[in-house]
């Protein structure tokens, strides 16, 4: 593993620890979010206050629309690639500004939402067009069988992470199809990978892989690698890291970097895929994709 990939994935081993409020408050990427102030956003929503109070008030010392975006496929799990650099944060701010005038999380209430179909989807049509032209979606990083489809995607899931909050080891739906993106928002988290307990192909049924959440899966295990999510990053999952790998986010306060304790913030990702065409026939809505938030 080289310099660069030591940097952006970690060791192999990187755990995460939630026993102790010490670590450090501030990441250098971490996204200022004073752009939001001036806007006509309902100031008193919960919401809004709430991400204000977990940004810190000065100029972020990186400023990722000066730097080019990084494409770096993982070493070891193939189809997973980490894109660093590609939202600027003025891109974040719009996305944001978004996020809370939709309401989305009904001002901090709830953890998760979803879109359906393209006109839930159209606030996103300039991401879309920013992905493909920041070469995110450019071979050999991404499959040109997926990323040329019409649409791209149709259906978004928005988790909002408040410190301490996760989400269970998982593979997404056989309903949906191969090629999935996450895009991450305010704040850093460490997403976990395992090999999975169940793998999937894209010839499952779509109605299969309901409940991945067994107890067997549940159940405590060491993540096989561990992958640092800046604000503004993407990660694209394809092939065996859609189908062979699980992964989630623990449940912790704060998360170890490179031999440093870096305290949590509230983080925000969207998560990009596209049902498979039987799909829409199978279950209502609100259930195609939900994952098990803890």
């Amino acid at each position: 593993m080289d310099s660069l990939e030591k940097e952006l994935f970690g060791s192999d081993t990187e755990s995460l620890d939630s026993r102790s409020d010490h670590g450090h408050d501030r990441h250098e990427d971490d996204l200022d979010l004073d752009d939001l102030v001036d806007t006509n956003l309902e100031s008193e929503d919960p919401l809004f206050q709430s991400i204000m109070e977990s940004t810190d008030d000065h100029d972020a010392s990186f400023i990722a629309s000066e730097l080019l975006p990084q494409h770096t496929p993982h070493p070891h799990i193939s189809g997973l690639c980490l894109h660093t650099h590609v939202l600027s944060h003025e891109d974040q701010s719009r996305l944001m500004q978004a996020i809370i005038a939709k309401n989305f999380f009904k001002g901090g209430e709830q953890n998760q939402a979803m879109c359906f179909g393209l006109r839930d989807l159209a606030w996103l049509d300039w991401l879309e067009a920013l992905l493909k032209t920041s070469g995110t979606l450019s071979e050999p990083f991404c499959q040109r069988d997926w990323t040329a489809r019409e649409p791209l995607f149709d259906q978004s899931i928005m988790n909002l992470y408040h410190p301490g909050n996760g989400i269970k080891p998982h593979v997404d739906l056989a309903r949906f199809e191969d090629g999935i993106i996450i895009v991450s928002l305010l704040n850093a988290i460490t997403m976990d990978f395992y090999p999975a307990l169940h793998t999937m192909t894209a010839t499952d049924p779509v109605d299969g892989g309901t409940n991945p959440y067994t107890q067997t899966s549940t159940t405590h295990r060491e993540p096989a690698y561990s992958v640092r999510l800046e604000p503004g990053s993407i990660i694209t999952m394809q092939g065996p890291a859609r189908y062979e790998w699980e992964h989630g986010i623990q449940e912790t306060t704060r998360d170890l970097v490179r031999d440093e304790w870096i305290n949590r913030k509230i983080r925000v990702s969207i998560t990009l895929r596209k049902m498979r065409p039987q799909a829409w026939e199978v279950g209502p809505a609100t259930q195609n994709g939900v994952a098990d938030r803890t």
